[in-house]
């Protein structure tokens, strides 16, 4: 099977958010549908090792903003690449909730609903949350955004020094990320946020003959379908659905 078919599948972006007791999360999915217009019912797939699916497990509730296309790359690192079990993603983030009390988002979200799970479905690595649509808002008329305007135009391209003459080349330890050039000390990740010192240089004369054929990798998430671009690290996580590398096929 050619796994790029999971490329053309069209999905939506969105902040899924839950509250436990005074406590508040949320995590980026792509995986809301609607799976019936009456009742006006919807699911969500959320991984295990997700902190707010825990939560949603023990409330039995949970909101989804819709991103739209005005949403920048800061939303994305911010509730995508740090988990809710460690820190408060709301502490150094507006709190606004809606009125069943959960968080919305509303900078670079266009709509969200409210919903009351009505059935939990076990998937292994994932559970899927059933659930009706009790409330909802449009907040813009600006237009939602999809994975592939995602990779296109707010995901960063892996980043060239001003002279990469040298042929360095330099590796994140944490999500895989390719820097060309001489690393500065101060550097920090565009996409896991973490700095220099998790990175490794890949050209060594021992991994030399192995740099170009990682820098053309690509290994697809057989979950969500996200895409990621060289080498794959052990103790990967897919930034979209959570899962591990195990989870992850190599494109040839």
């Amino acid at each position: 099977m050619d796994m790029k078919v999971m490329n053309k599948i069209s999905y939506g972006l969105y902040v899924l958010t839950a509250r436990c007791g005074n406590q508040f999360n949320g995590c980026i999915i792509n995986t809301l549908a609607q799976v019936t217009s009456s009742p006006n019912r919807v699911s969500v797939t959320v991984n295990k090792g997700n902190f707010t699916e825990y939560m949603i497990r023990s409330s039995g509730r949970f909101n989804v903003s819709m991103i739209d296309e005005s949403a920048d790359f800061s939303l994305f690192t911010h509730f995508g690449f740090q988990s809710g079990r460690w820190g408060n993603k709301f502490y150094d983030y507006a709190l606004k909730k809606a009125e069943n009390g959960l968080p919305i988002i509303e900078k670079g979200a266009c709509a969200y609903v409210c919903c009351e799970v009505v059935q939990t479905v076990d998937l292994g690595t994932h559970t899927m949350f059933i659930a009706d649509v009790a409330d909802g808002e449009v907040i813009s008329d600006k237009a939602p955004m999809t994975y592939a305007y995602y990779h296109a135009n707010v995901k960063p391209k892996p980043a060239a020094a001003e002279s990469a003459s040298d042929g360095e080349r330099w590796v994140c330890n944490i999500c895989g990320y390719i820097y060309e050039g001489h690393l500065p000390d101060d550097f920090i990740c565009p996409l896991c946020k973490h700095g220099a010192a998790d990175f490794s240089r890949v050209d060594t004369p021992a991994e030399a003959e192995n740099t170009a054929a990682s820098a053309d990798e690509k290994w697809v998430c057989e979950v969500c379908g996200y895409v990621h671009e060289g080498a794959l690290p052990d103790d990967f996580v897919c930034p979209l659905c959570g899962v591990g590398s195990d989870s992850f096929k190599r494109l040839d």
